[in-house]
């Protein structure tokens, strides 16, 4: 394969976000790139599955122990990000969508973003630089938000979907609390129609994986296969600025 990699950091608010890019960043690192995620929120059991989940996709990780509940872009705050801007000095930016963050309701995400674009925004300028002396200012990457609420470009990822679903099934406690949100809803229901063996299936974790296969597999279907992309399984990112091209193709 020729070696066309980046450095690819992935400034994730939750850590299940890794795995969303999982595609993405694999297939980078597999190209000879480096690719990061560094996560705002995770808890001790999502991080041994989030470990986990980074070796599969050849992906180092790391932790800035931010709380979703009290998170408010405060200097502080901003500082631990725009220092992994900075120490990673990364080609490409990934992070959530700006759209799509207002109405989630995960705690966190609305803040979460103004951090992050704050930050962005800050790596790359003559601030905050007496507590960082050893770092320059880093501005030179481009930004992709994920799984967007307008796309503007496709990922091929069938090379790596395997390694994707096996990143995803590493994440046990949070398929455990999807399948447990679905107990005694009709959602439920319908999952005994599409997912063969459903109410056979023992644990949370067994519904969990099968419940988050069903998603994924129609989710990264969509945008591609169900119009004229030319692609089947893909992840969706909408880029920031228009694109640069030297001709079209």
């Amino acid at each position: 394969m020729e070696k066309s990699g980046k450095r690819i950091l992935l400034l994730g608010v939750y850590g299940m976000e890794m795995v969303e890019c999982g595609g993405v960043l694999c297939k980078n690192a597999e190209a000879g790139g480096v690719s990061h995620a560094s996560i705002l929120f995770a808890g001790p059991q999502m991080r041994e599955g989030l470990g986990k989940a980074a070796d599969v996709l050849k992906c180092s990780i790391e932790y800035l122990d931010m709380n979703a509940a009290e998170i408010s872009a405060s200097l502080e705050e901003k500082c631990k990000v725009i220092e992994v801007i900075r120490r990673f000095r990364p080609d490409i930016i990934i992070t959530q969508d700006t759209e799509h963050c207002i109405s989630d309701l995960d705690p966190g995400r609305r803040p979460a973003m103004t951090l992050i674009l704050e930050a962005m925004a800050l790596a790359g300028r003559d601030y905050t630089n007496e507590k960082m002396e050893n770092l320059a200012p880093h501005r030179a990457f481009s930004v992709y938000y994920m799984t967007p609420e307008r796309p503007n470009c496709l990922v091929d990822i069938a090379d790596v979907w395997e390694e994707k679903c096996r990143a995803m099934n590493a994440l046990e406690s949070q398929l455990s609390f999807i399948a447990e949100l679905s107990e005694g809803t009709r959602e439920e229901k319908q999952y005994c129609k599409l997912i063969p063996g459903f109410e056979k299936m023992e644990n949370r974790l067994e519904r969990g994986k099968a419940i988050k296969g069903l998603m994924d597999q129609a989710y990264h279907l969509y945008h591609g296969a169900t119009g004229h992309n030319h692609v089947l399984l893909s992840e969706s990112y909408r880029k920031e600025g228009l694109f640069i091209l030297d001709n079209l193709f």
